[in-house]
């Protein structure tokens, strides 16, 4: 097999081998009807990964003991790759926590689980996890039964990788594994913070006595898609917020327009409208809007916290209007006539000091996790071609 890879030459004393070589693909069945729960059996589909981790959904199955055979044990240090669906194939996630019971894996994720003899776990999750690679899966791309593309599993078997010695493959899987550590840690001080902004806004919520239009609060637009021929993805013009799937985990938009219709302003929230509603997030720059996003702008500065928390209350309130509905579809009317909490200038006040400060530290957070995603970005390459020299990294981790 000849000494070369995605990422160049490789460096003396390193292999190239197929990923069948060194894992092995774990199956695993479709995922059956559940109901919701607080309680019961992991999930794990297509949509949670993302961002190098996973946030499992615990769900309650009708009939578990028929349906416990469709579930798998997943291990600390397997990786689960997105095998279906445009621009997603490729998305990897590293198991660093053991459910320690079975976990229903639906059938759009690939469980590769690595020979821990031969190869370091978080190596080839970093390996799997880069753009290169995850850019090479989505070009290998067949048309699946259902009409979707897919990544089969037996492309991804014949996958070459770089294979480093096991010492190298450890070390380059440890300085990945601070990085994604502190990531996994910003967010989860962001998840506290933001609980103890909601303990405070429900206390505050209780005292009011009376509702208001939300169009006396805020500023609400709908967002107006341009014309696909202005669309690029060559980072030209303004980026292009379509849906809740270019802000999810993120502002990450996947184009760009030459003539925005609807455009955001720094401090604006934005929210899906359309299928995927809510994911409210806050935005710095100027943005198009698509016909899947909407944008609220508060029409105050003190009652800008509150205004997060109203609109993750009316998400709440519009799913369960809809009952039933296949796909919901929020318009600007049913924005501005929501009943919201009537909040007195005190109450404003009150709660805008208490969470002013916590809103911001999450979004210091948000931007701390963005840089160290860059960082990744650009290590990551380098240290996979073999154009870092890890000898004086090493050492200096032995005597830490």
């Amino acid at each position: 097999m000849e000494n070369k890879t995605l990422f160049g030459e490789l460096p003396l004393g390193w292999k190239h081998v197929a990923l069948s070589d060194v894992t092995t693909f774990i199956s695993r069945g479709r995922q059956p009807k559940y109901i919701a729960s607080v309680e019961g059996i992991p999930v794990i589909n297509q949509k949670m990964i993302r961002n190098f981790t996973i946030d499992y959904r615990y769900v309650k199955y009708n009939d578990p003991k028929k349906n416990i055979n469709k579930s798998v044990f997943i291990k600390i240090g397997d990786t689960l790759v997105n095998s279906t669906g445009v621009g997603t194939v490729g998305r990897s996630a590293y198991i660093s926590i053991d459910p320690m019971r079975p976990t229903f894996v639906d059938s759009h994720v690939t469980i590769v689980r690595p020979d821990t003899a031969i190869v370091d776990p978080k190596f080839m999750s970093v390996v799997l996890s880069s753009d290169v690679y995850s850019n090479y899966m989505g070009s290998t791309l067949a048309q699946g039964s259902t009409g979707q593309v897919e990544l089969s599993r037996q492309k991804l078997s014949k996958m070459c990788i770089p294979f480093p010695p096991l010492n190298t493959q450890h070390l380059i899987g440890t300085i990945f594994d601070l990085i994604d550590q502190k990531i996994k840690l910003n967010h989860q001080i962001n998840k506290n913070l933001l609980r103890l902004c909601r303990i405070q806004f429900d206390r505050v919520k209780l005292a009011c006595s009376s509702t208001t239009d939300l169009s006396n609060i805020a500023v609400l637009m709908m967002g107006q898609s341009p014309k696909g021929n202005t669309y690029n993805q060559k980072g030209e013009g303004t980026p292009l917020l379509n849906g809740a799937a270019d802000f999810r985990g993120g502002i990450n938009p996947s184009k760009y327009t030459s003539d925005p219709k609807k455009v955001t302003k720094p401090g604006d929230y934005v929210f899906g409208i359309r299928a995927t509603i809510g994911l409210t997030t806050k935005v710095f720059g100027c943005y198009a809007i698509g016909r899947g996003t909407g944008l609220a702008r508060s029409l105050n500065s003190e009652f800008d916290e509150l205004l997060y928390f109203i609109l993750e209350d009316s998400f709440d309130y519009f799913a369960h209007a809809a009952t039933g509905s296949v796909y919901l579809n929020i318009s600007r009317k049913d924005f501005e006539t929501y009943s919201a909490p009537a909040f007195s200038g005190h109450s404003q006040k009150v709660f805008h000091d208490f969470a002013s400060p916590l809103m911001e530290k999450i979004y210091q957070n948000e931007t701390q996790n963005k840089k160290l995603t860059q960082i990744r970005d650009i290590l990551l390459p380098k240290l996979l071609s073999g154009s870092v020299d890890l000898s004086g990294i090493e050492e200096a981790m032995k005597n830490a």
